[in-house]
């Protein structure tokens, strides 16, 4: 982008920004030439500007107050211009950004200075219910794509003076707004500076989407476990600010990404702290929902594998006989696959195919592969109760993990049983230990233990103590 300063020459200056959009259609460039005043010109892209505002509060006062032509141009801005925002600059490429931006730039002959009206307008769909999230109870608001929409609910939900907003822009060929929200006097200092370092320590063309900025708040080495969490809720990111967490934005992306992280966090719900019912066995059956989808099938296989004869005749012939065609260790890894492909078409398909694919699923995966002999029941069972145990985590940040780690144990306990099951939880015990989330231990207040942490977590605790209660995190950075 050029760095030079705008020039004296009207013409020359209007060249140079037309020559900057490679003569783009819908940049227009508006003349005035009054008799006894200089020339002067509004640029704008008429695809995102107000047409409304800048007749009233720019064209209008200019040709009503055109007597007023020596008035120097910091003046016109001043007193002329009606717009609640105005800025001057001599910088050309402020003009180029103010563009871009959607503002309406005023330009007059013989000067060296521009004027900078913001004057856009974005469209955006209208403020809908949080279709990712959906809770029985409590706040149903969704986030737009709109950051600007975002952070006026959140102003709206937490009035006070201590919220913090920061912004910068992130990519070099379009830039792309982010902001950083928090409560002063409640978040760590030590944990604001590093999310901010981190987030300056981008280097990118386009910023389209949020995984660029979760990738480098959760720094390296790269992981599976997600070590910072995307909510589209309101109440879900009102809620992480107060209990001193930071919340990153990013203009055009409808949720927002919260650091640090726990693994603990994972497991809870926003409706939880607007209802009675299932404050004590939520969690724990989150939890143990998780641990079903993780190691039911690695153990399913390695009974198939090696422990067969430690059960009983009976109970041997009911889960694994001989009939079937294929073994029990790929009647697990087809039926996952299978199932991995009906969820991905169940998203990626038309709504009006949906019932279609899930009965076609039903029939071939279920009925037909059971009575062909070519799977056993119990897999198809455990397979199902694998699937459904997952889909209580599965939303809340922790799929990738769960897949990866449930393929893992499941060849694990083919080739090495047991033992090789027990020796591989130990090792994603350790693994997990040295995790942090912007310096945080991930799982954090268990290990390291902390008991003044423990009021929130495998249960929720009294909502005004939680409320009252100051959350401390560790200062360390990693």
């Amino acid at each position: 982008m050029c760095a030079f300063d705008i020039q004296p020459v009207l013409q020359e200056n209007i060249e140079n920004i037309q020559s900057t959009f490679h003569h783009t259609s819908d940049l227009v460039v508006r003349h005035f030439k009054p008799k006894e005043s200089a020339e002067f010109c509004l640029i704008y892209l008429d695809s995102i500007i107000d047409s409304v505002q800048i007749h009233d509060d720019v064209i209008k006062p200019l040709l009503e107050n055109i007597e007023n032509h020596e008035l120097p141009i910091d003046m016109i801005a001043e007193k002329i211009i009606q717009s609640v925002d105005v800025k001057n600059t001599k910088k050309f490429k402020d003009l180029i950004n103010g563009i871009i931006q959607g503002s309406t730039i005023v330009l007059i002959e013989g000067s060296t200075s521009g004027i900078i009206i913001p004057s856009v307008k974005w469209e955006e769909r209208s403020i809908e219910e949080a279709i990712g999230e959906r809770s029985p109870r409590g706040p149903v608001i969704g986030l737009t794509e709109k950051m600007k929409t975002n952070i006026n609910i959140i102003r709206g939900t937490l009035k006070t003076p201590n919220l913090c907003v920061d912004s910068l822009e992130l990519g070099e060929e379009a830039k792309t707004s982010v902001s950083v929200i928090y409560l002063k006097g409640i978040v760590d200092k030590d944990i604001i500076k590093e999310v901010k370092r981190r987030l300056h320590s981008i280097n990118i063309k386009f910023l389209f989407n949020s995984l660029v900025v979760e990738d480098a708040l959760e720094g390296k080495p790269a992981t599976m476990f997600s070590l910072v969490r995307a909510t589209e809720r309101i109440d879900s990111v009102v809620s992480s600010i107060e209990e001193g967490r930071v919340v990153v934005m990013v203009d055009g992306i409808p949720h927002a990404i919260v650091a640090p992280s726990l693994f603990v966090d994972y497991f809870q719900a926003s409706d939880e702290y607007h209802t009675k019912f299932g404050k004590i066995t939520n969690r724990p059956m989150r939890f143990l929902g998780f641990l079903i989808g993780l190691y039911l099938p690695g153990i399913y296989v390695a009974i198939a594998s090696f422990h067969q004869d430690d059960l009983s005749e009976e109970l041997k012939k009911l889960l694994i006989t001989e009939t079937e065609i294929i073994p029990t260790f790929w009647e697990i890894i087809i039926l996952l696959f299978l199932v991995r492909i009906l969820i991905d078409a169940t998203f990626r398909l038309p709504k009006s195919t949906i019932v279609l694919v899930s009965l076609v699923g039903t029939i071939v995966i279920g009925q037909t592969a059971v009575e062909a002999k070519l799977i056993h029941s119990v897999s198809l069972i455990v397979i199902g109760v694998t699937i459904l145990s997952s889909f209580l985590v599965i939303y809340r940040g922790l799929a990738a993990a769960e897949n990866t780690l449930r393929i893992i144990f499941v060849l694990i306990g083919h080739f090495l049983g047991f033992q090789g099951l027990i020796i591989a939880s130990t090792i994603l015990v350790i693994y997990l230990v040295n995790l942090k989330s912007i310096g945080v231990p991930y799982l954090a207040p268990f290990i390291p233990f902390r008991i003044e942490e423990l009021k929130d977590t495998l249960v929720r605790g009294n909502l005004q103590k939680l409320i009252n209660s100051k959350h401390t995190y560790t200062e360390k950075n990693d």
